[in-house]
């Protein structure tokens, strides 16, 4: 029996599907013990290399628990999301304050020192690079802010034409009009973009096996794709299944993908779990 031929034997024709970032990878259902929603359980450490994350228990057993984007070197889509949550929360934080900064110096007939134009503001300049970078999830929430924000930082200008004309009283009183229009939706876009993005965040484990009884690992999903099988015409394999090959060739946990001619669906890269495993021990 050939190598290939060996390798083939190992594998099924049905794999699990999973993206990271734009590409999308899977692991054969033979490798895959379970599918769970175990990640709130995990028992974290930080005294081992980048990719172990801790421990979880599959029935009583400790089983090393490892993120499979830093395995691979890729971004991982939930820790970007993680990232843009709580950027927009020190955003709402900020634009709260600004609020407050602006009342209090219209009161005190104070200079207000803070951002007047959207152009000027941190966020602003935030936004503008992740909206160039985000995803289809994140993307036209972030769209949601250019015009409300703009139109909030305009507002200090507005406001203190209207106390050096009319004084301070119509300036405030315009202001608590702009608090139940304006202010008020720029606070509620925030609560809802932080709200959509974390409905998003749902990591999952996969328990990893040898002998399809017992686990051998754990890796940490963002998110699950779907269950899928392939004809063999749809197979091309790369390089052997095991890790008896190269070096350079260990460092690369794809061993084959799947090409589908008769569908719109995008190509699947194929991870080897022995290979997994060689990147984890070294």
């Amino acid at each position: 029996m050939t190598n290939a031929i060996a390798d083939y034997a190992e594998r099924s024709n049905r794999i699990l599907t999973f993206m990271l970032g734009e590409t999308r990878f899977a692991i054969d259902i033979t490798s895959i013990l379970s599918i769970a929603d175990d990640f709130n359980k995990l028992e974290q450490s930080s005294n081992h290399q980048d990719a172990f994350l801790g421990y979880l228990y599959y029935r009583n057993k400790p089983v090393n628990t490892f993120e499979i984007s830093t395995l691979l070197g890729r971004q991982s889509n939930r820790q970007q999301l993680t990232s843009t949550i709580e950027a927009l929360e020190q955003a709402e934080q900020d634009h709260r304050q600004w609020v407050q900064a602006l009342e209090a110096s219209l009161y005190n007939d104070s200079p207000f020192e803070l951002a007047r134009s959207a152009s000027e503001c941190e966020f602003n300049n935030w936004l503008t690079d992740q909206i160039d970078l985000a995803d289809h999830t994140t993307l036209p929430l972030l769209q949601r802010f250019s015009d409300p924000h703009s139109e909030l930082h305009a507002l200090a200008d507005k406001l203190f034409s209207i106390s050096k004309i009319k004084g301070s009283e119509a300036a405030m009183k315009e202001l608590r009009t702009a608090k139940r229009g304006l202010i008020n939706e720029n606070a509620r876009l925030f609560k809802y973009a932080q709200e959509q993005l974390k409905s998003s965040v749902h990591p999952l484990v996969l328990y990893i096996t040898r002998d399809g009884v017992t686990p051998w690992f754990a890796l940490i999903l963002d998110s699950m794709d779907d269950i899928v099988a392939y004809e063999d015409e749809q197979f091309t394999q790369l390089r052997e299944y095991n890790f008896k090959d190269t070096q350079a060739a260990m460092n690369d946990p794809v061993y084959g993908y799947i090409h589908n001619p008769d569908v719109n669906e995008q190509d699947c890269l194929i991870l080897s779990a022995e290979r997994l495993a060689q990147l984890i021990l070294h």
